[in-house]
């Protein structure tokens, strides 16, 4: 298994300077506006930096400028500095970049390398990605046949933030989508009924297993209707049949709540081959049934047994179903955020009397609405 063991940010929005030790499962808890999901959206520039179209510049112009992406603005942070590193069979490979404030709001690479250590060698074969540019050097570096670069890309494209909130009657979950839009479920779940039909199509077990799972939170859908539209063979729509009726129920007339869980088990659920290296979750539980929270947490731990798992969650009884071990605290020091990753050993006298969630409530592990 391929793993991002470690980040380290400084200067990223309330992140001042912090190192985050990731394993394959990492639940963060904090107050609002603790800066747990500063966290979550860098792996959203990620996707943006590092997609087939590399998108830094649009992202900061979406961001509203630099200064609204730096730590308290460039006038204090004028250079911010990320580094990923990457664990593979034993072996760490990292990528390194620095950004400055330039003219217009904008970012610039002011420096950017990939590192690699090769056994046996006392010290990282670096490669250098230059400086002065605003977008990644690193996919042109793929591209000239570069082996290691070749690697961080595909690694940093594993790292995939997805985003199931908007479930309004124009969203993209509820609309029909492209049939073969089917490489990779979207961020926003826009191709679910694509995703679902090539589950049915060429993963029956898995897609049993996320039919079955939904059934558990939705009792009364009994199965997806799922094939391409008659006057539009294209395309295809998410349809599904209510037990006991033979009328045939449109993405439309799910509930947020149901449609979110339904996202939910096709991305956790999907078949192993095709589960991206690292899955980030913010507060997937908007909008879910408590009892709906326990089945989240057991296919989030699941799919940690193949890829890593980052939710940043609010909710005690999400908490409850996780060991401490697995659990990172957010707490606000003076405006910057400070990561803190809990040990069962030293909650071991409070776990004889309460759940974690209740331990969290009492502020003993920090991470509560007074610091």
């Amino acid at each position: 298994m391929r793993l991002l063991k470690r980040v380290r940010l400084a200067g990223w929005k309330s992140i001042k300077e912090q190192t985050i030790e990731l394993g394959p499962l990492n639940v963060l808890i904090g107050r609002n506006g603790s800066g747990k999901s500063n966290l979550i959206s860098f792996f959203k520039l990620l996707n943006e930096m590092f997609g087939r179209t590399p998108g830094l510049r649009a992202a900061v112009g979406t961001a509203e400028g630099a200064d609204a992406l730096l730590h308290f603005g460039s006038r204090q942070t004028p250079v911010a500095e990320i580094e990923l590193t990457f664990e593979t069979h034993g072996r760490d490979t990292s990528y390194y970049a620095r950004w400055a404030a330039a003219a217009g709001g904008s970012l610039i690479f002011v420096d950017e390398r990939c590192e690699y250590l090769k056994p046996g060698y006392p010290r990282p074969h670096v490669v250098s990605l230059g400086a002065g540019h605003s977008e990644t050097g690193l996919i042109g570096k793929v591209e000239e046949g570069d082996k290691t670069a070749g690697i961080l890309l595909e690694h940093l494209r594993g790292c995939r933030l997805f985003h199931f909130h908007d479930t309004s009657a124009s969203s993209a979950i509820r609309k029909p989508s492209y049939i073969e839009a089917d490489r990779f479920l979207y961020p926003d779940g826009g191709n679910l009924a694509s995703m679902l039909y090539l589950y049915q199509q060429a993963h029956p077990a898995a897609y049993r297993r996320i039919l079955a799972t939904v059934q558990q939170a939705v009792p009364d859908l009994t199965e997806f209707i799922l094939e391409p539209r008659r006057l539009d063979p294209h395309n295809i729509v998410l349809k599904w049949r209510q037990r006991g009726k033979e009328y045939e129920f449109g993405a439309h007339q799910l509930s947020d709540g149901s449609i979110r869980f339904i996202a939910l088990a096709a991305l956790l659920l999907q078949p192993a081959s095709s589960l991206p290296l690292l899955i980030a979750l913010d507060e997937p539980e908007l909008g879910l049934h408590p009892a709906a929270l326990g089945l989240l947490a057991e296919m989030a731990k699941s799919a940690s047994q193949q890829c890593q798992i980052l939710l940043a969650t609010q909710s005690p009884v999400l908490l409850d179903a996780f060991d401490p071990g697995q659990v990172v605290v957010v707490d606000s020091r003076d405006g910057a955020s400070e990561f803190r990753r809990l040990s069962s050993d030293n909650l071991s006298d409070w776990l004889e009397d309460y759940t974690l969630s209740e331990i969290w409530e009492k502020n003993v592990v920090g991470g509560g609405p007074y610091g």
